[in-house]
């Protein structure tokens, strides 16, 4: 969970009814990491664990950093995100904020306990996102992005970016099919190619590849990572995954578990 770039929000089946049961409730909440992630079940916490690996893809032993954990508000948006070591140790942290339609509207960001910066995101009253704006560790405005289009789904499609003196740096646009993620192109203030990304999935909406390439001024380097999954939870979301480099070698294995909210009582 994961900046301007990677704000997510997808189509929630969200519903609720007024006190008097005459008729619904005008439905304010439209957008949904979980359901923008393919994720199922009612999820309040999702932890990821990586783990070595050895030349023969076996699971070895826990690394020592970090253990990512994320908990989702009641209408699965993601609300806090904590990075933690082997031994419980809390490394970094961020509390996400939430428009009242589910769009991700910023972060307070701690590292080791102490203050390490944040993002403020400005919604309109139509519910699209107007301008981003970083601060560093004292409160002090840093780099901003204007420009933020995004999709049905709430997902940023494209921004500007400018330092603090409002100089324009960089710009990046975003490719979605639908609400899946496809790949990010960034370019430089002249319009040169810095960075660009593609995704492959399987029929589950698993994402089985991910390429990458950074231009240099020199030169260009892509790197490939591609994924399997050994193991499902009952309600079909992955629980491990392997990770392995373009050479065919494993490099990393990531397991996950998920509390779930318990369904209220039927009356």
């Amino acid at each position: 969970m994961k900046r301007i770039v990677v704000i997510l929000a997808g189509l929630s089946l969200l519903a609720a009814c007024n006190n008097s049961g005459d008729k619904p409730a005008e439905k304010k909440v439209k957008y949904s990491d979980l359901a923008n992630d393919r994720l199922k079940g009612n999820i309040e916490i999702m932890e990821e664990t990586p783990y070595q690996v050895d030349s023969t893809g076996k699971i070895g032993a826990m690394d020592s950093c970090c253990i990512d954990v994320t908990q989702f508000d009641e209408n699965g948006n993601a609300v806090k995100y904590t990075s933690k070591d082997s031994k419980g140790t809390v490394k970094n942290e961020s509390v996400f904020t939430r428009h009242e339609n589910g769009l991700w509207t910023g972060a307070t960001d701690t590292k080791e306990g102490k203050p390490s910066g944040g993002m403020k995101v400005g919604v309109d009253d139509k519910g699209q996102y107007t301008k981003a704006q970083t601060f560093d560790s004292a409160g002090k405005p840093g780099t901003y992005y204007t420009n933020i289009t995004q999709n049905e789904y709430g997902q940023v499609l494209g921004w500007k970016e400018y330092d603090k003196d409002s100089v324009y740096r960089q710009s990046g646009e975003g490719k979605y099919d639908k609400s899946t993620f496809m790949g990010f192109t960034t370019t430089d203030s002249v319009g040169k190619m810095k960075s660009t990304s593609s995704a492959k999935y399987n029929d589950k909406g698993e994402q089985i590849e991910f390429s990458n390439t950074t231009v240099t001024k020199d030169s260009s380097t892509t790197k490939v990572t591609k994924y399997t999954y050994e193991a499902h939870d009952d309600n079909g979301n992955w629980t491990q995954r392997t990770e392995w480099n373009d050479k065919g070698k494993a490099t990393k294995i990531t397991k996950r578990t998920f509390t779930y909210r318990k369904e209220a009582a039927k009356k």
